[in-house]
């Protein structure tokens, strides 16, 4: 009987896609996303330019990429270009999120190998607080891979931003890259659905899949996303990317959550909950999971509660936070596991909760 209920809690793991990447029939992250070790990069180039430009403009601009290592530095030439929406454009952060693109340059045989382009999620602005919310928001994916291998695995890296154009002054900061859609989707034995916005709906998104983002957003007080839709004409969805067996696929199609920015888990001051949202601030935590996966809520549930210690021992272990951030974080996410073990609050403020 014991190994029949073992073997019974492994499939539903396995549905859920819970069980770690190495039990996953498919392979293992790019040699970048294998380690979570930090690396030490120089950025060099016409920084001044690309980032007054930036409110206005996504212009690549050519630089160079400095891999510090045991050996010889290693350089490679790469195009580099402002990305992102609100913090590139809502004059709220003077250094923009990058893009990293090799485009000819060999990457053969180097941590890069299998790489084209990168996200780089950089500091908004100077001072210890901004980089504290990187460190934050870096260990929110964390967290999201302690529930699931069906995320996007990141690689912290120290920055040293110099400006071959003399205009701003040498600067080091934390950041980290992210994994690729690509990547992350054939690690996963799927494919990257390339679709505008609306393009699939809500009825063809995998339940355990949906439901499982629903309680992770919720778990980190984030609101700025949605599963199926986005801006108007542009790629599907907002701050998530959608993952299916085939292009052709329309069922079972699984979205995966990126850019926590705007979470209570990180609460970076300029982060505003959406408007028409009954919340008066992004620490305030709201279920927006879909009601018609409400039947799936209960295994996430569980798989939450099981991974338990392995979601706080993300914060535990995360070095580069100071203790006061630390603290904060740990009881914010003891508040959410008290939620889950509640049957009546998950009843009033899931269940009820969710969105139609």
């Amino acid at each position: 009987m014991r190994s029949l209920q073992t073997g019974l809690a492994a499939l539903l793991l396995l549905a859920l896609g819970a069980l770690p990447a190495s039990a996953q029939p498919n392979n293992r992250p790019t040699a970048l996303f294998s380690e979570e070790s930090e690396l030490a990069i120089t950025i060099e180039g016409p920084l001044g330019s690309l980032v007054r430009n930036a409110p206005r403009s996504t212009a690549p601009v050519q630089a160079t990429l400095i891999l510090a290592g045991a050996g010889e530095p290693q350089r490679f030439a790469i195009s580099l270009s402002p990305r992102g929406i609100t913090r590139r454009t809502g004059g709220v952060c003077s250094f923009p999120p990058l893009r990293i693109d090799f485009g000819d340059t060999a990457v053969r045989g180097t941590v890069f190998r299998g790489q084209s382009k990168m996200k780089l999620v950089t500091h908004c602005r100077p001072g210890s607080n901004y980089e504290q919310n990187t460190v934050m928001e870096y260990t929110a994916y964390r967290l999201f891979n302690a529930v699931t291998p069906i995320s996007f695995r990141v690689r912290p890296v120290r920055v040293t931003y110099r400006d071959t154009e003399g205009r701003r002054s040498e600067e080091t900061h934390f950041g980290f890259l992210i994994e690729d859609v690509d990547d992350m989707a054939r690690r996963n034995d799927r494919v990257a659905l390339d679709v505008l916005s609306g393009a699939v709906t809500s009825s063809q998104l995998d339940a355990d899949a949906s439901a499982r983002f629903g309680l992770f957003e919720y778990m980190i007080g984030n609101l700025d996303w949605d599963q199926t839709q986005g801006h108007a004409g542009e790629d599907c969805c907002h701050n998530s990317k959608l993952i299916a067996q085939t292009q052709a696929t329309r069922a079972g199609v699984i979205s995966v959550p990126y850019d926590f920015d705007y979470s209570g888990l990180v609460n970076a001051s300029y982060a505003v909950p959406p408007e028409g949202l009954p919340v008066q601030n992004v620490r305030q935590r709201l279920y927006r999971g879909l009601c018609r996966h409400n039947d799936a809520l209960p295994g996430a549930i569980a798989l939450f509660q099981s991974r338990r210690a392995q979601i706080m021992a993300v914060i535990a272990s995360e070095t580069r936070l100071n203790e006061s951030r630390r603290s904060n974080a740990q009881e914010y996410l003891q508040n959410f596991f008290e939620v889950l073990d509640d049957p009546a609050r998950v009843q009033s403020q899931l269940i009820a909760r969710c969105r139609r």
